[in-house]
């Protein structure tokens, strides 16, 4: 009666093994993903604030608006920052000083490989994100 139970023991063991190898690239894809996804949505926030003090820094009509933006989105690198509304130089009640930025997020799980195994294409490549900000002009 024990060698039953033993050979039985060792298929379920062989089963769990297989279910496990079924589910791995699923658990994968999900852990990967709130990674990734967690990153972007750091990012995302970085270049929101970053994009306010641009924009707080052009109403103001301090110099180096560009770097300083730059400068303002830590822990990114190859920010591009674009004055789309600046503040006129003799005063300018009722317009807006508005600042775009922009950034290229890059992906650093294996996200999209896994993901092609379950039929997506397109997931993982390297997507942009952008924020604008926009704060009356004050000078």
């Amino acid at each position: 009666m024990n060698r039953r139970r033993r050979s039985n023991d060792a298929r379920d063991r062989g089963a769990a093994a297989v279910e496990f190898a079924l589910l791995l690239p699923m658990l994968l894809l999900l852990i990967f993903g709130i990674i990734d996804f967690g990153r972007a949505l750091n990012a995302q926030i970085t270049l929101t604030q970053a994009a306010r003090e641009g924009a707080r820094l052009e109403s103001l009509d301090q110099p180096n608006v560009v770097s300083r933006t730059q400068a303002a989105a830590t822990g990114l690198s190859n920010v591009s920052v674009t004055v789309v509304t600046a503040c006129p130089a003799n005063g300018g009640a009722g317009t807006d000083a508005v600042v775009k930025v922009s950034y290229v997020f890059s992906f650093i799980t294996p996200v999209g490989n896994i993901a092609e195994m379950f039929g997506g294409s397109s997931f993982g490549a390297p997507i942009t994100l952008s924020a604008q900000g926009t704060i009356p002009c004050e000078t």
